[in-house]
């Protein structure tokens, strides 16, 4: 089916490339955890920028493989080629799944772009449902808060305009917005809480746009469309959201000076913070980091890897290195070997062999459909169907070679006759 959407070629090099992307994960998660591991002690700014800066590197990992797979319409998908005396064992298994995947290809990618297009459908809803919040119950407050939200971005260095709405729908504060941003609070917000709590909750959607995290969180977004299979990506993305939370939890002490005022805030919105948008930056956060950001707050030392990180972890080392141990090969090299007594399984062999006369079939196919195929090669597709050259198929083949034979004489003849003039004086 996805080979009626792209070429052959095209939907090949998007399967390598997604098969590709899964070892590139595991490096990325391994990364991921040695900068968790190795920034314990690190500031949140730096720990952030790390986690992002490995996000963009794996995409421009995943974009410059896909150039390479294009550009290599030899390219085949690595498999592995170790020891297969056994029937079954590791390699054999894994050979048998890389080629299934390859030989499956345009189901591969047809599957990958239509939950692509369907995670794209539910992001635009999404941002839709949340621009509509701009409009829906709500209401401006009062001249002395907008005043104070000015001064406080004005003391953040922020020179854009930011609109300070109550709202009748959102349960937390939450921001909207990148060119024109929106702070939208709870109606009766500011009369349940302190002046300075209230203050601290301004100063945290502001240090979310002074950061740009809306149009970073955006982005963001539509890497996990593109990446949703791949649970390394997915982790490493709930970190980046963790660590910018922690960020403007940093900016907010670092302008207050309060420490228990913002943590009897954040305290406060704990139980409505799940009903925060998804793809809006919400005062409490998100995937249940509140306390972990209060343990942060608390202790002022950054959080490392959880015990299930660490068994995680260790799990995808120890896939590493049996894959490590299996001796990667391509499938060239397995297809090689089928006519030699290397130790292939009897069923491995098998399948390749089908696989090469399938190929062979496919070929010979379209170069009859073409009209360009031999008589040769119309006998050889015959011998793949197990039917029999009729009289009148034989005699087009006969007609045909005798006018090929024609027209090579003929050019041969004018070639002679070149020569002839070339050599009169």
């Amino acid at each position: 089916m996805g080979k009626e959407l792209l070429s052959e070629h095209v939907v090949q090099a998007l399967c390598r490339t997604l098969v590709h992307s899964i070892w590139q994960g595991l490096i990325l998660a391994v990364l991921t955890g040695l900068i968790m591991l190795l920034t314990k002690r690190s500031s949140s700014a730096a720990r952030y920028r790390l986690l992002t800066g490995l996000l963009c590197c794996f995409t421009l990992a995943f974009t410059f493989t896909l150039i390479i797979e294009l550009s290599n319409p030899a390219g085949a998908v690595s498999a592995v080629s170790g020891n297969l005396n056994h029937p079954i064992n590791l390699s054999d298994l894994l050979n048998y799944t890389l080629i299934y995947i390859q030989d499956h290809a345009g189901i591969v990618v047809f599957a990958w772009l239509v939950v692509i297009c369907l995670r794209s459908i539910r992001l635009m809803f999404g941002l839709y449902a949340l621009e509509r919040l701009r409009r829906i119950k709500t209401g401006r407050l009062s001249l002395q808060w907008e005043n104070r939200l000015t001064l406080l971005a004005q003391n953040l260095g922020i020179k854009q305009a930011v609109s300070l709405l109550e709202s009748g729908v959102v349960k937390v504060p939450l921001i909207i917005g990148y060119l024109k941003p929106v702070i939208l609070v709870p109606i009766g917000l500011v009369n349940a809480l302190e002046p300075k709590e209230v203050e601290a909750i301004l100063l945290h959607e502001l240090a979310h746009i002074r950061r740009r995290d809306y149009l970073v969180n955006l982005l963001q977004s539509l890497v996990e469309t593109l990446f949703f299979f791949n649970p390394a990506v997915r982790w490493l993305s709930s970190l980046i959201r963790a660590e910018r939370e922690h960020c403007c939890d940093d900016i907010v002490l670092g302008q207050t000076q309060n420490k228990l005022g913002y943590i009897k805030a954040l305290v406060h919105f704990q139980e409505h913070q799940l009903t925060a948008p998804g793809y809006a930056l919400a005062f409490g956060g998100k995937n249940g980091g509140m306390v972990q950001r209060l343990e942060r707050i608390v202790a002022d030392h950054n959080r490392s890897l959880s015990k299930l990180e660490m068994i995680g972890l260790a799990i995808l080392l120890a896939v590493s290195s049996l894959f490590i141990a299996a001796k990667p090969g391509n499938s060239s090299e397995l297809i090689s070997k089928t006519n030699k007594t290397a130790p292939l399984s009897p069923e491995l062999r098998n399948y390749l062999h089908n696989k090469e006369l399938a190929a062979r079939k496919r070929f010979l196919e379209r170069k009859e459909a073409a009209g360009t195929a031999t008589k040769s090669e119309a006998l050889e597709l015959l011998r793949y169907t197990g039917e029999t050259m009729s009289p009148e198929l034989r005699k087009y083949y006969q007609e045909k070679e005798r006018a090929t034979g024609r027209r090579l004489r003929a050019e041969e003849a004018a070639r002679q006759r070149a020569r002839s003039k070339d050599s009169i004086p």
